[in-house]
């Protein structure tokens, strides 16, 4: 059975409020102004009861203010307004435990720290887990450890498309069929990387388009593995989809050297990617979009998994000191990932139209609570400005 989704990991951004903050009224019937370019940053709200508070922040200081409700003594912060420029206004909703926080107020220039805000009363009825800022520097690390581990699966992946391309040329359909599944499987495991480079990420595995049937889809105008997959599964003779394994071939070795190069994944992309694996997965693989022939949408989604994985690993000691849902996240996965492969058995994966009703639901609401979950780890790792100088870059 499905468990309810966790409070909100206390990130509360100028675009996004949690569920928590709504579930109480705000504590003034219009939201508090606040205006960025004061001589402390903000002084216009120096704190008050704890709840639900609505602002609305104006920039008057300059380009690219960001702004944080900070607690000093952690570093936590409990409320965020990401860059906007001057003249522009933010409106945000934040829920306040009780205590003593600061605004921090950043720009191109300054860092500018308000007198203490006193938050007082009573605990809040949900909890409120505020964030240390991630910097790009505090990733760079985790960054080097997955592109390696990404770049030591390329081998594997070249190989097994050579494979394919070699069955292709003995005109032998069935071994490509499965040669083809392998060197998707294990293209599909390096999700954080499959979204770094647009074209060349297209040229290896391009979503079928849309709005052409299934029966079209070996002629349609697409290339990398699901091209692959619609010819050999529509049946089109194995000399005419060597060319397209050759370009797959061609652009895997491409990724291969864009991989090696300075920023090739960046601190952005690291933080969201383990989250954004499996939604996509959801979108596309879970809702039949992705398949062009094979009907292995729970074979991908089973490598997206894998991928997820490998893309927390990395990240592991960053979220053993922020992520209280860590565990939590690490239990859904494997349940999640335990439920995908019941449904593999000795003669291949069950096909998405294959499922029940019900089976299918439930593979869909297990890949759903994992990517609620993932959000919080994402929520935590999306690179931040620091608030203060913290000294050499530790990861123990």
């Amino acid at each position: 059975m499905r468990s309810q989704p966790p409070p909100s990991v206390g990130r509360v951004s100028s675009s996004t409020a949690s569920a928590a903050a709504q579930s109480l009224p705000s504590i003034r019937p219009q939201p508090i102004v606040l205006v960025v370019g004061s001589p402390y940053g903000i002084d216009d709200w120096l704190g008050g009861p704890a709840g639900r508070y609505d602002f609305v922040f104006v920039n008057n200081e300059g380009a690219g203010a960001e702004v944080y409700l900070e607690d000093p003594a952690t570093e936590r912060i409990y409320l965020e307004v990401e860059h906007f420029g001057r003249g522009v206004s933010r409106a945000v909703t934040a829920s306040v435990p009780p205590g003593t926080y600061r605004w921090v107020c950043i720009t191109d220039y300054t860092i500018k720290y308000s007198r203490p805000v006193v938050v007082t009363g009573d605990p809040l009825p949900y909890d409120v887990h505020g964030i240390i800022p991630v910097t790009g520097l505090d990733l760079r690390i985790p960054i080097n450890s997955y592109v390696a581990w990404i770049t030591a699966q390329l081998p594997t992946l070249t190989h097994q498309a050579e494979q394919l391309r070699d069955a292709l040329r003995d005109g032998d359909a069935a071994k490509a069929r499965r040669d083809w599944l392998a060197a998707h499987l294990t293209y599909e495991t390096l999700g954080g990387a499959y979204r770094a480079y647009d074209e060349t990420g297209d040229d290896i595995n391009a979503d079928p388009p849309r709005g052409v049937a299934p029966d079209r889809l070996a002629d349609a105008d697409f290339a990398g593995f699901r091209k692959v997959e619609a010819m050999l599964w529509h049946n089109r003779p194995t000399a005419t989809i060597v060319p397209y394994v050759d370009a797959l071939v061609e652009a895997i070795e491409r990724f291969t050297d864009e991989l090696a190069l300075p920023n090739a994944i960046t601190p952005i992309d690291m933080g969201r990617r383990a989250h954004e694996i499996l939604e996509d997965a959801l979108q596309w693989d879970l809702n039949g979009i992705g398949d062009a022939g094979s009907q292995t949408e729970l074979a991908t989604v089973d490598a997206n998994l894998t991928g997820v994985w490998q893309a927390l690993d990395p990240l592991r000691p960053i979220l053993r000191k922020q992520n209280p849902y860590l565990d939590q996240t690490d239990e859904q996965l494997r349940l999640t990932q335990q439920l995908v492969r019941s449904h593999h058995h000795d003669d291949g994966w069950v096909g998405l139209a294959a499922l029940s009703v019900r089976q299918r639901a439930a593979v869909n609401a297990a890949v759903q609570h994992s990517v609620e979950l993932l959000s919080h780890a994402a929520a935590i790792v999306d690179p931040r400005n620091a608030t203060t100088d913290r000294g050499p870059i530790t990861h123990d």
